[in-house]
């Protein structure tokens, strides 16, 4: 079995990981990090004897990275394989997707285009918004990776199987579009995006007015208002002015 796992993780669920691991093999070594400074910085005498999981993770593993692993790079992507790159999830409600899951897939050059090792599929609940399918997503990671942890620690590359990504990768530009609106945009299509793309506080839908931009109405909002300039209701959703400029 491999004796070392270099985890890319924020830590979250770091405890769980690393219980699971040991349980099957006590002696692994598990190596946590979420930066690429101290990717780059592990001596080769260690890469050449790790096998590197990548699980909710933003760092972009260097391809000469990759080649020093001996036993090779997995990512766990928050999507199923028809869904590659940013806010998988939110297009999967903003375009309908009546069935969803999670990948754990080889790590190559590009993102989201490495040998598919594994998937967990689950139907999207009528109605839903990104913020529960965001739930059932990390409940479904969970269980991918309690079914790929033994063969996680084998020598032997994980098995793949002939499954195509989808052609469309969206990135964070087409995402940051979406969350611009027009004060003729129907209710029903601010209704969708609020349901598909307004329930992340870093990134609120936003009305750009006569040089002003106003953010979706949140609990987070300010208290009080000075006057009726302080806010614009579209569709009968308010939106509150904020001073970010005008840059979007």
């Amino acid at each position: 079995m491999i004796n070392s796992i270099i985890l890319l993780h924020n830590g979250d669920h770091y405890e769980k990981f690393s219980s699971e691991l040991k349980d099957i093999n006590p002696a692994v070594e598990i190596i946590l990090l979420n930066d690429l400074a101290s990717l780059i910085a592990l001596p080769h005498s260690l890469l050449d004897r790790s096998r590197l999981i990548a699980y909710l993770s933003g760092v972009i593993v260097p391809l000469s990275i990759i080649k020093k692993l001996k036993y090779g790079a997995y990512n766990f992507h928050p999507g199923p394989p028809i869904r590659p790159g940013y806010a998988s999830l939110e297009m999967a409600i903003y375009e309908g997707d009546q069935v969803y899951g999670t990948t754990v897939h080889e790590m190559d050059e590009l993102v989201d285009t490495g040998k598919i090792n594994g998937i967990h599929a689950f139907p999207v609940p009528k109605n839903t918004n990104a913020f529960d399918l965001y739930k059932l997503t990390m409940d479904s990671m969970l269980a991918l990776f309690s079914q790929k942890k033994k063969e996680l620690l084998n020598e032997a590359p994980l098995i793949s199987y002939p499954i195509p990504w989808g052609n469309k990768k969206f990135t964070k530009a087409d995402y940051m579009a979406y969350l611009r609106i027009t004060r003729d945009i129907s209710r029903e299509e601010l209704d969708l995006r609020i349901r598909a793309f307004g329930y992340d506080f870093d990134h609120k839908l936003k009305l750009i007015e006569r040089g002003n931009i106003y953010e979706l109405e949140s609990s987070d909002r300010p208290d009080g208002y000075l006057d009726h300039g302080d806010f614009q209701v579209v569709c009968g959703q308010k939106f509150i002015r904020t001073k970010e400029l005008v840059n979007i």
